[in-house]
């Protein structure tokens, strides 16, 4: 088994470390480029795993894309320095990342006893970059609207395809085709 296709490091570990390194690089750019730094890390750990699958033949590898496709919109928007990009401020951009941060934990724990295993996992990819953002809004006051944004959206993503889950079949109380339809583990 490879450290780097184990779930615990693919959900927790490449996810923060990713996110914290660009924070930390992003900030002699100013507050508004370092409070970007979780949405980009949440991209980069996707790119890793599970991957820009194209065409899109699930709603799961969808969520890669719409990640990608928020934050280069956050990116653009920070850049034209538009409105919701400046720094909220401590109290409200605490408030906001760790709302999000427990939304995130929510949703792991809801594909993890009843949905996808891969959702789970990537939840919990997006509960660990919503905690850099928490790190970053304590520490720096970095958290903007625009910058939570991607997060929130891939969260609601995450959320709608627990919620379209195909039922359980009949026999699947026994073990009997109760596999995830989107879990297709490469660390046994």
């Amino acid at each position: 088994m490879s450290f780097m296709n184990h779930p615990a490091f693919q959900s927790l570990v490449l996810p923060f470390v990713l996110a914290f390194a660009i924070s930390a690089l992003l900030r002699p750019l100013g507050l508004r480029w370092a409070a970007l730094g979780a949405a980009l890390g949440l991209v980069l750990a996707m790119a890793v795993w599970p991957g820009f699958g194209w065409p899109v033949a699930a709603r799961a590898q969808m969520l890669p894309w719409l990640a990608l496709a928020t934050t280069l919109l956050a990116a653009l928007a920070t850049a034209l320095q538009a409105p919701g990009t400046r720094a909220m401020g401590r109290r409200n951009g605490l408030l906001a990342t760790l709302s999000l941060t427990f939304a995130a934990f929510g949703l792991a724990a809801w594909g993890a006893l009843g949905g996808s295993l891969l959702l789970a996992q990537l939840a919990l990819m997006l509960a660990t970059v919503c905690g850099v953002a928490v790190l970053w809004a304590w520490r720096a006051v970095s958290a903007s609207p625009v910058s939570l944004l991607p997060l929130l959206l891939t969260g609601i993503g995450i959320a709608l395809c627990l919620a379209w889950l195909p039922g359980a079949a009949p026999g699947a109380a026994d073990g009997a085709g109760s596999d995830d339809p989107y879990y297709a583990p490469q660390w046994k």
